[in-house]
């Protein structure tokens, strides 16, 4: 949550410097062809705890302490919550001082002096106790102001020295120390992934493995249904009846030949009249259960219709 905040503080301002990371920054920019700073301290409880806002050089503005220079009253630290952003909190800030320029707290402006009778007298000089007000003094944040001429010149045409004078400027180094920690970050998930890559293998192994026990099961499952669908067949009511009707046809045949027999002379009275009987008590069974069946058949297909 605190590196979110701060996250927000560099993109929603320009000229961002830290002063000590994680807790103290500073925001450069204009107001009124003054250049100002905002000095921003993230205390221990921060963001739970508003932030403490400075600016320098001390301004005349209902916002800013004129002891101390703290931005108290603004909007953003007055209604500064947990869910703030504080970004945009300094932004607006930024903002107000920009287009409505304050006066420095110790700068004030001469205006000339009337008689009573309303004849003009020569303005009294300011008083040399006054201070005057600052005049904007543009950073020299590469610090070449330090250098001499030989350096200067050194910087033209020796690419080491100047690589080595670029990587000690103050807002380089802060760069170079995100980019330290954005690699730091990246080579630590890149870690983790490579933890995580012998779990992940192990966890394909067993999703191949289950893939094929499915691939086993359903087929079993193809096996089994292709039964199933044979004994449905089988034992359907009308292959049942079928049966029946095959059967029927059977025993009357086999009575008509013992018929047959007797009367050519080619089996004995009592011969005929068992195996007649016999036919024929099938037969009459068989016919009685193929006419129920029929029956029953046909009140359900009355009943689904």
């Amino acid at each position: 949550m605190r590196k979110r905040q701060i996250d927000t503080l560099k993109i929603f301002n320009l000229n961002v410097q830290q002063v000590k990371e994680n807790e103290e920054y500073l925001v450069n920019f204009e107001s009124g062809g003054r250049e100002l700073v905002i000095n921003i301290i993230l205390g221990a409880d921060f963001p739970n705890v508003k932030p403490k806002l400075i600016v320098s050089p001390i301004l005349n503005h209902p916002w800013v302490n004129a002891s101390t220079g703290e931005i108290e009253n603004a909007p953003g630290i007055l209604n500064y919550t947990i869910h703030s952003d504080l970004g945009r909190v300094v932004q607006a800030i930024s903002r107000e001082f920009e287009r409505h320029p304050p006066q420095l707290l110790n700068e004030t402006s001469g205006t000339p002096q009337h008689c009573r009778n309303g004849n003009s007298q020569e303005p009294k000089a300011p008083d040399r106790r006054i201070v005057a007000s600052p005049v904007a003094v543009e950073q020299d944040v590469f610090g070449l102001q330090a250098l001499s001429l030989e350096d200067l010149n050194r910087l033209k045409v020796d690419e080491d020295y100047l690589e080595n004078f670029i990587e000690k400027i103050g807002f380089v180094q802060n760069q170079s120390n995100e980019m330290n920690n954005l690699l730091d970050q990246i080579e630590q998930t890149a870690t983790e992934n490579l933890a995580k890559k012998q779990h992940i293998e192990g966890q394909k192994a067993k999703l191949d493995e289950m893939y094929e026990e499915f691939k086993e099961l359903g087929e079993r499952y193809e096996a089994l249904n292709q039964k199933y669908q044979k004994k449905s067949e089988d034992f359907s009511p009308q292959h049942i009846k079928e049966l029946l009707q095959i059967a029927v046809s059977a025993a009357d045949t086999r009575s008509d030949e013992e018929a047959h027999k007797f009367l050519a002379g080619d089996s004995d009275v009592g011969t005929f009249l068992g195996n007649f009987i016999e036919s024929r008590k099938s037969y009459t069974m068989r016919k009685a259960k193929e006419d129920r069946l029929v029956q029953q058949l046909t009140a359900l297909e009355r009943a689904a219709f």
